[in-house]
């Protein structure tokens, strides 16, 4: 477990008067009360039933970034809000969804991109200019949020936890703030300013299906908001459903046929640039039922593009185990290039490509304040949030090359008794194996470059919830000097079941396939002591218990054509489990206000901002005992990610 103690102090001293280069802020809504003010959010208006303009307040505001109220809406960086009311104006029920429509952000973690990674489908996580979600700091009310996510980074806000119809605004400010924040607000801040005085009840909901119809899209709320004691106090709770079904690729016609810019020509020019872009575009690297080309990095009787550069001729295994070669109009510079057309594979059929995780969600939200006097306002802050999501992240457990495990019996041999007596004509002719030059015989290899669809797709279970509380005062005194001090604390916990793990070293064993005494295709290690090997990567002190039962247990495997029975699924794969937990602690104080009773400057008085932070945060992830042992393909990758995060 790794422990982030932090502590920071800042004081930050500004005058009335702004700079005529600093810009000011895009779109920011005048307050209607002192009381509706946060901390480091845009001051909000009052909520529309209850709303009644006081022009006798100030227009200061308090802008994202500072604790320094600023007249006439003015700030040093540009600030971007969104009123609440906006989100519900499109039928998609995540809030980074619709943000990520705005110039600012990149959808990297959008739904539709959120299964690119491991235990991260379902995720929203805001990226700012595109400089990844990590350095883009997500607020709430101007204080800071416990993390959604724990595989991909471990420090960053996953916006579908927060409760959608409690939020008043959302203020956008685009660099310039880590100076306040620190590092993980190098891209910018967003920042989720919740109603704080709302009052009465609303029903919202919403239902949905694609023009395809599918990808259905639910939502269902109740916001309730009460003032008492003469509208001294306020206390609002929100609740939350929301639900979208998964759909693939291979239902839209526009994306069955994958379009992308393939490079022709390295040293781009005017009227012959450097990429192009093409429309049913194939690999001529990989397909679902493996392809075999010129070994190593040997151009022997390789094609010749237009543009008089050698390429790898590749062929192709049929389902029934035959080699034909790949067609299709051969484009792209380099030894590889793509096909355009033609008998190779799309990446796009069937439930290859998944363009949305399901989800299921449910938030409940709650704030509330009672002021006591101008100087001593207690609130509260509270929030749970459970998804359950399901996702398919990639086509088929794992690829295979030749070279992927690092280990030689993931190479095919030329004595493998699935190998046909055609395709084995067409390898020796055409000098397909591995080493084009070595001498022909039945310990000679080459090697099959596939994605592993057969097996099935990679998919992934999640539950994760996450709970938030935050307390606190706040309050004027002397004059325009307002202070907060709050306490926030924040718990995560995710648990991903990746289904359809592939075992690395049961996989190893069963591609190295012969023909016993009885003629019977078995594992080679069942008749060959010294073919009995362990992978090379399980660190697993029952190795040896572990590696005779999967001898045992053995069912040989052909890769060649893609098509696997139910028997060698079974042997292959095994779900596999990793828990991760996240918490955080914040206790923060501040004073701010002007000088202006001791004496003021010709640009006016000056205005300050005094205070500190104490921070710990904590990550955990656990895999299963076998991924930590290395025994698992996607385990081991989430090792590495789980390291990542552990700074």
């Amino acid at each position: 477990m790794n422990i982030r103690h932090l502590f920071g102090a800042t004081a930050l001293i500004g005058t009335l008067a702004l700079l005529p280069s600093m810009a000011q802020a895009q779109t920011v809504t005048p307050p209607a009360t002192d009381s509706t003010s946060d901390q480091t959010g845009v001051q909000p208006a009052a909520n529309s039933d209850t709303a009644e303009t006081n022009s006798s307040e100030s227009n200061d505001v308090i802008v994202t970034g500072s604790r320094i109220a600023s007249p006439n809406l003015t700030a040093p960086n540009p600030v971007t809000t969104i009123q609440g009311a906006e989100f519900f104006q499109t039928g998609q029920i995540s809030i980074g969804d619709q943000l990520n429509q705005l110039p600012q952000l990149a959808s990297t973690f959008s739904q539709s991109n959120s299964t690119r990674f491991l235990g991260t489908s379902g995720i929203n996580l805001l990226d700012l200019r595109g400089l990844s979600p990590q350095r883009t700091l997500v607020l709430v009310n101007g204080r800071r949020h416990v993390a959604g996510d724990i595989l991909y980074s471990g420090t960053s806000v996953d916006t579908n936890t927060i409760p959608t119809d409690l939020i008043q605004s959302t203020d956008i400010v685009t660099g310039g703030e880590s100076a306040v924040y620190g590092s993980d607000a190098i891209a910018g801040v967003v920042n989720f300013v919740l109603k704080d005085h709302y009052q009465g009840i609303q029903l919202r909901g919403q239902n949905g299906v694609s023009t395809y119809g599918d990808g259905q899209a639910s939502f269902a709320s109740i916001l309730a908001g009460k003032n008492f004691n003469e509208d001294r106090g306020n206390i609002a709770v929100n609740v939350e459903y929301a639900h979208q079904d998964q759909y693939f690729a291979s239902d839209r016609p526009y994306l069955t046929q994958p379009r992308s810019f393939v490079e022709v020509n390295p040293n781009g020019a005017p009227g012959n640039p450097e990429y192009v872009l093409y429309n049913d575009v194939r690999s001529a690297s990989y397909s679902n039922t493996g392809v075999v080309r010129f070994g190593g990095n040997s151009l022997l009787n390789a094609g010749i593009a237009p543009n008089g550069v050698p390429y790898y001729v590749p062929y192709q295994f049929t389902p029934d185990g035959n080699l034909v070669p790949l067609t299709g109009q051969r484009v792209g510079y380099g030894p590889n290039g793509a096909f355009i057309g033609g008998n190779g594979s799309t990446g796009r059929s069937g439930n290859e490509f998944q363009i949305q995780p399901q989800l299921n969600r449910v938030n409940v939200g709650l704030v509330g304040h009672y002021t006591f006097s101008e100087a001593f306002e207690p609130f509260v802050e509270a929030n749970y949030s459970h998804t359950s999501v399901f996702g398919s992240g990639s086509s088929g457990p794992a690829f295979i090359n030749g070279t992927f495990f690092a280990d030689s019996r993931e190479a095919i041999r030329l004595d493998n008794p699935y190998l046909t007596d055609q395709a084995r004509a067409t390898i020796i002719a055409n000098k397909l194996l591995a080493n084009p030059n070595a001498n022909v015989g039945n310990s000679a290899t080459f090697n099959v470059r596939e994605t592993l669809i057969g097996l099935g797709n990679r998919s992934e279970q999640s539950d994760r919830d996450t709970f938030r509380i935050v307390g606190g005062v706040r309050g004027t005194f002397n004059g325009n000097w307002h202070y907060e001090v709050s306490g926030n604390y924040g718990s995560f916990r995710e648990q991903t079941e990746i289904l359809g793990n592939l075992n690395a070293q049961r996989f190893l064993l069963a591609n190295d396939a012969v023909r016993n005494g009885n003629g019977q295709i078995v594992c080679r290690s069942q008749i060959d002591p010294t073919a009995a090997v362990g992978y090379a990567n399980v660190t697993d002190p029952n190795q040896a218990a572990v590696l005779a039962r999967d001898v045992a247990a053995c069912v040989p495997i052909n890769v060649m054509g893609g098509q696997f029975t139910q028997a060698q699924r079974n042997y292959l794969l095994q779900n596999t489990t990793s828990v991760g937990k996240i918490s955080q602690l914040d206790i923060s104080g501040y004073i701010s206000g002007d000088l202006g009773q001791l004496f003021t400057l010709p640009g006016g008085p000056i205005r300050f901002s005094v205070g500190g932070e104490y921070r710990r945060e904590t990550n955990y992830l656990q895999a299963g005992s076998s991924g930590r042992a290395g025994l698992y393909l996607l385990q081991r990758a989430g090792d590495v990610l789980r390291a990542g995060v552990r700074r």
